[in-house]
């Protein structure tokens, strides 16, 4: 959640735990007490839809950024062989093209590191015989090739949960939308009760500012920021 997302729903706990412990005051209200189990309901989806969104990336850049490493020390020490056998027989436009570095490879995007690894491995099955001598047997290719297989797959995860993310965020926002218009129908509701329950009254008017919770960057400091109450109606989610 954004950061004005999170005071929100904050304080849509804060309503909600206020009407329930006060529950007594609006048994004779049906259509109050339908009001607060939708809201209630919506915020719990709110709840959920930020859970996905967390769990779609967690573990998948870390997973990509291993496979990448280990992919890329494998290419050059099989870039490496191939350089090696082409310079020795005067295939001198192979060589440059083997001709790699660490620093090389790490500067390349995700997508043109995948090409030269699969150019690595063409040249790799095309010498196979040859680089077998220079300590690339034919099983070491294989995993080789795994290796670029399990990078593949680590960026068609990311990117896909990339779209799930996306996808999360934007039915939050909806969601957001959809709490806001039926906690306005309870901020109707709630006038009912400005007489006959003030204490009621005044104390759901109190759970209904959101707060700015601030930025704790450790358990030691204080927030950067007091709670400040920001009025609620009319403000975007």
């Amino acid at each position: 959640m954004l950061k004005n997302q999170k005071n929100k729903y904050a304080m849509y706990n804060a309503v909600i735990a206020h009407l329930e412990k006060n529950s007594s005051k609006y048994t004779d209200n049906e259509e109050f007490i339908n009001h607060r189990d939708s809201f209630k309901s919506l915020a719990e989806s709110i709840e959920s839809k930020e859970d996905e969104r967390n769990k779609a990336t967690s573990g998948k850049t870390k997973d990509k950024l291993a496979k990448r490493e280990k992919v890329t020390i494998f290419a050059l020490g099989v870039a490496g062989a191939i350089c090696a056998y082409a310079k020795k027989s005067g295939f001198m436009t192979v060589a440059e093209s083997t001709k790699l570095t660490k620093s090389k490879l790490n500067s390349f995007r995700d997508n043109v590191l995948l090409i030269e690894l699969k150019s690595i491995r063409e040249k790799a099955d095309q010498y196979s015989d040859a680089i077998s001598k220079y300590g690339f047997p034919a099983e070491k290719i294989e995993e080789f090739v795994n290796s670029i297989l399990q990078y593949s797959n680590a960026l068609r995860a990311k990117a896909n949960s990339g779209a799930v993310r996306k996808g999360a965020t934007k039915s939050l926002k909806t969601l957001f939308k959809e709490t806001d218009i039926m906690l306005d129908s309870i901020d109707r509701l709630m006038e009912n009760y400005r007489d006959t329950h003030k204490e009621f009254y005044d104390g759901y008017k109190a759970s209904r500012v959101i707060k700015n919770l601030g930025i704790r960057h450790n358990p030691e400091e204080e927030p950067v920021n007091p709670e400040v109450p920001v009025q609620t109606p009319g403000e975007g989610s």
